[in-house]
């Protein structure tokens, strides 16, 4: 595979490094962006909880739907804890969520929360953000799904 030159991907840059030690001296600090999203996510049950209880909606939040429900008491602080973690599918996570919530936005027609939604899709974008939650490694997944496949292989 051709790279542009002096663009070096992030699997030829973990290949390159001399070991763990090496790694944690250039770990990229977390963008300010990231940060708000990452708590906002891990506050959502939080904010929509306190919504319900004042029998108010800001955003989406305040919602009486089930779904809603389960959206911001479960599964956005599930993609918190991935963005937090640093997890490798934490970014790919976000866009599917935030991608729900600009959906959501357009259902109960509301401007404010699919242009923060938007907003945070463009952050992850961002070479800050890019380097912080780097692309899924295609080659590593399949990597570890040979993997696998040779253990079960093996034990049965």
């Amino acid at each position: 595979m051709e790279t542009r030159q002096g663009v070096v991907s992030p699997t030829e840059g973990a290949e390159a490094g001399s070991g763990s030690a090496d790694r944690s001296e250039k770990e990229p600090s977390r963008p300010f962006g990231l940060w708000i999203l990452t708590l906002g996510l891990l506050g959502s049950p939080l904010i929509h909880a306190g919504a319900l209880l004042l029998r108010t909606r800001w955003l989406n939040f305040g919602s009486l739907r089930l779904w809603d429900g389960l959206v911001y008491f479960l599964i956005a602080p599930i993609v918190g804890l991935l963005m937090l973690r640093r997890h490798e599918r934490a970014r790919f996570s976000a866009y599917v969520f935030l991608s729900c919530e600009i959906l959501r936005a357009l259902r109960i027609h509301s401007p404010a929360l699919g242009v923060l939604a938007v907003g945070f899709l463009v952050d992850l974008q961002l070479p800050a953000s890019r380097r912080f939650h780097p692309s899924v490694d295609p080659r590593r997944v399949l990597a570890r799904l040979r993997l696998r496949r040779n253990d079960r292989g093996g034990a049965g």
